[in-house]
């Protein structure tokens, strides 16, 4: 295959991926940015680049991700980077003629060689791509002495396979640029998760503002019965009723959640269903391989008594959680209590007699439980929906899953 001397990636391969129906955002850090150029320098690029961004700075990272990451160079991240940049994808696509098309954001952020770095510091590629129903990664670290300028090449290769794959074009063969004997041992790791339709849908609906509905509310719901599946409309007849959510992100699910829950069925003697909104007020979407981690998480009680079922939705406000489950009681924390009725949670758009108007015409409930170090903020209007566990009941210990995931990624 013919490389100008400016090219990393044959020009072969570049115009088979620009007739591919394949439109992409790309979103890099940094390194591997060069690839940009790559997809733009021969022409037809607009085939496939809806847009490209390089969050260089933290600051700009922070602005592109809606939050400050636990890591700027890690998986994660790099998922996160799709995500948005997916969502970015979707906006434009419906923007312009392409929506028919295959939509995909690709992340990508790395950590390579620098002047005057520490010794030990680790060199390290993350890819990341987002699809309608699938999330994929690919992970690479670096142990040989190279040049910047070579990280650099082998970054945008890895950009270039992650892209090449989802459009079935041949991939660059990397065995030529990064060592794979016994002593350096550098591969590619990777990771795919795939999703039903109706689960990638629930990421397609657009957000008319904070305290409104999406376009279209919908639920999936999880088949227990066996891995992986998803009850499709229909395909079991008329759904039971929902009438206990506990509505969470579940990440993981820890033993306080699980405590939560068998005492919640007890007390109303209802099956629990587990509600995890893909979509979020403030920050990107949850992708797949975070979510079957959350949903693993789960699965773990599939057996026991109070356990209903999982239901996947894209309703983040509670307030649009009642359309989807009416007539049904919420169980959650007293962090989460305090939020609902503080009208700060919905941007300062809807008043506190609106929220609990709605409420009351979905006749919803809530059944709170107390958490560590939280204080109750009741507002006089809203004990009538809701009833507040006692101490002598349940007592929650600390346990966080935020505090869980911490220790996971330093074990």
């Amino acid at each position: 295959m013919a490389t100008d001397k400016y090219s990393v990636v044959p020009v072969e391969l570049i115009f088979q991926i620009h007739k591919s129906p394949c439109k992409v955002v790309l979103a890099i850090t940094g390194g591997g940015a060069e690839i940009i150029g790559e997809l733009l320098r021969h022409g037809s690029g607009s085939a496939t680049v809806l847009d490209a961004v390089v969050p260089y700075s933290t600051d700009s990272m922070d602005r592109f991700l809606g939050r400050k990451p636990e890591k700027y160079c890690s998986e994660k991240t790099a998922r996160l980077m799709a995500m948005v940049a997916y969502q970015r994808a979707l906006e434009l696509s419906k923007a312009n003629e392409f929506a028919g098309q295959e939509i995909i954001g690709i992340g990508a952020t790395c950590k390579l060689k620098a002047e005057n770095e520490r010794e030990g510091r680790k060199h390290e590629i993350h890819v990341a791509i987002q699809a309608a129903c699938k999330t994929g990664v690919s992970s690479l670290e670096l142990t040989a002495d190279r040049t910047r300028e070579e990280e650099e090449k082998i970054a945008a290769l890895l950009v270039f396979n992650v892209l090449a794959r989802h459009c079935v074009v041949s991939e660059i063969d990397l065995s030529d640029v990064i060592e794979t004997g016994e002593e350096k041992n550098e591969e590619v790791i990777e990771k795919y998760e795939f999703v039903s339709r109706p689960v990638g849908d629930l990421l397609k609906q657009r957000k008319i503002s904070q305290d409104n509905n999406y376009e279209t509310l919908s639920m999936a719901r999880i088949n227990l019965k066996e891995p992986e599946a998803f009850e499709e409309p229909g395909e079991s007849g008329e759904p039971e009723k929902i009438r206990l959510v506990f509505p969470g992100s579940f990440d993981p699910c820890h033993r306080n959640h699980v405590l939560m829950a068998r005492l919640a069925s007890e007390k109303l003697g209802e099956p629990v269903h587990f509600e995890i909104s893909l979509t979020n007020v403030d920050k990107p979407p949850i992708d797949f391989i975070s979510l079957n981690q959350r949903l693993d998480s789960l699965r773990i009680h599939k057996n026991e008594n109070f356990m209903g079922g999982i239901c996947l939705t894209n309703a983040p406000l509670f307030l649009q959680k009642a359309d989807l489950f009416p007539d049904s009681t919420f169980i959650i924390g007293a962090d989460t209590f305090n939020r609902l009725f503080d009208a700060k949670y919905y941007g300062g758009t809807v008043n506190i007699p609106a929220i609990l108007k709605h409420f009351k015409e979905k006749n919803i409930r809530f059944l709170v439980f107390h958490r560590k170090s939280t204080e109750f903020c009741i507002n006089p209007d809203v004990p009538e929906l809701c009833e507040i566990v006692s101490l002598d009941e349940y007592e929650d210990d600390g346990t966080s899953s935020t505090e869980i995931r911490r220790k996971c990624e330093n074990v």
